[in-house]
C-alpha cells in the first residue's frame, strides 16, 4: 500500500507541475503578444500625428506616396473588426515568431489601400480566434501611417493549404485573411479559413 501511495502521491505532484509549467507557458505567451501589440500601436499612433503635424488634416492618399514596405517584422497598421471585438497590429511576414505575438503581412501582396490583394495571415488559437464568428457585411478597419481604410466583408470559404488562388493579385483594393481551420482542431489543422472583403466606396 505505501508503493502505491507513494506513486499516486508523485503522480499528483508531476501533474501539478505539468498544469503550473502549462499555465506559466500560456502566461508568457500572452504577456508576448501583449507587449508587441500596445508597442506596435504606439508606433502606428504616433507615426500618424507626425503625418498630421507635417501635412496638417488632408487625409495623405496612398497613390501621392512612395509607400516602402517596412523591413520583416515592422509595424504596418492596426487592424480592428468592431462587430467581432478583434484589434490586432499587423506585423510585416509571416515568420513563426511575428505570428506568434500578431497579425502577418504576406509578404509580396499589396499593402493596405493600395490596389491589389492584401493578404494577412493570423493564428485561430490567438488574434485570430473571433474570425470563427465572421459573416458577410462585418467591417474590417485598418489603420496605417498614411490613412485609415475601411473594407467590407463579401465572401468566407475554406480552402485547401494548398490553394494559393486566395493570394492572387487583383486590380481592385482587396483585403483577404487567412487562418488555419476548423478552430477546435488539435494540433496542424487541415483545412484555412480566408475571408474575402473589398474597400468600401
Amino acid at each position: 500500500m505505501s508503493i502505491r501511495k507513494n506513486l499516486l502521491f508523485y503522480l499528483g505532484c508531476a501533474l501539478i507541475t505539468g498544469g503550473a509549467l502549462a499555465l506559466a507557458c500560456y502566461a508568457c505567451i500572452q504577456f508576448g503578444i501583449y507587449r508587441t501589440q500596445r508597442a506596435a500601436s504606439r508606433f502606428i499612433d504616433e507615426q500618424k500625428a507626425r503625418e498630421a503635424r507635417l501635412y496638417g488634416h488632408t487625409p495623405v492618399l496612398p497613390h501621392t506616396l512612395v509607400i516602402i514596405p517596412p523591413h520583416p517584422g515592422g509595424p504596418i497598421g492596426r487592424m480592428d473588426i468592431p462587430r467581432l471585438h478583434l484589434s490586432a497590429v499587423i506585423l510585416e511576414g509571416t515568420a513563426p515568431k511575428t505570428l506568434r505575438v500578431a497579425a502577418g503581412h504576406i509578404n509580396g501582396t499589396a499593402l493596405p489601400g493600395t490596389a491589389g490583394n492584401t493578404c494577412i495571415a493570423g493564428h485561430r488559437d490567438t488574434l485570430f480566434r473571433p474570425l470563427r464568428e465572421v459573416q458577410p457585411q462585418d467591417a474590417i478597419i485598418i489603420t496605417t501611417t498614411y490613412g485609415t481604410f475601411r473594407y467590407m466583408v463579401d465572401m468566407v470559404e475554406i480552402v485547401s493549404p494548398r490553394d494559393v488562388r486566395v493570394l492572387r493579385p487583383t486590380t481592385d483594393q482587396e483585403l483577404t485573411l487567412i487562418t488555419c481551420y476548423p478552430f477546435t482542431y488539435l494540433g496542424p489543422a487541415p483545412k484555412r479559413l480566408a475571408v474575402h472583403a473589398r474597400l468600401a466606396a
